[in-house]
């Protein structure tokens, strides 16, 4: 599960420091500056801008989880990489999906298995206000097979 602000209408990573938000960006506009990490090293691909939580519209966890034969499962790593790998990561907790769908057990009462992009029925994007937000309702958006591509790109 990933956090993200809404900033200036745009979406942006977020780190939270307290009362202080670090927005993470991978352009230098609007005020980011390069982020230099613990150890002093200066990073140009990486640009960061500290705000408050009043400057943001939207403080939200995301996390996708993926339509497969019909059921939705969580999912692990779902991001832009998933495109090079060709599949998504499938968590259940139900033991007939391992005699149904071919899950293997990764844990105790914890069962997993790789199926490939083209098998995913639509992938389920959900937002989950936090902070000073987190008594609104969070929001589900289906991505349908045919747009999954797109989306993780």
């Amino acid at each position: 599960m990933s956090i993200y602000a809404i900033y200036q209408n745009k979406n942006y990573p977020v780190n939270i420091r307290g009362q202080v938000l670090h927005i993470i960006s991978k352009y230098k506009n609007n005020g980011f500056q390069e982020l230099i990490d613990i150890a002093g090293n200066k990073h140009d691909d990486i640009f960061i801008k500290e705000v408050t939580l009043d400057d943001v519209e939207l403080v939200y966890e995301l996390k996708i989880n993926a339509v497969y034969n019909g059921r939705e499962y969580e999912t692990y790593g779902v991001n832009s990489s998933t495109l090079v790998n060709n599949y998504i990561l499938l968590f259940s907790k139900d033991f007939e999906d391992v005699n149904n769908y071919g899950f293997i057990k990764h844990e105790q009462f914890v069962y997993q298995k790789e199926v490939k992009l083209e098998d995913i029925d639509s992938l389920v994007e959900i937002k989950k206000p936090i902070l000073k937000w987190e008594n609104q309702p969070e929001s589900r958006k289906t991505i349908p097979s045919n747009k999954i591509q797109e989306y993780l790109s």
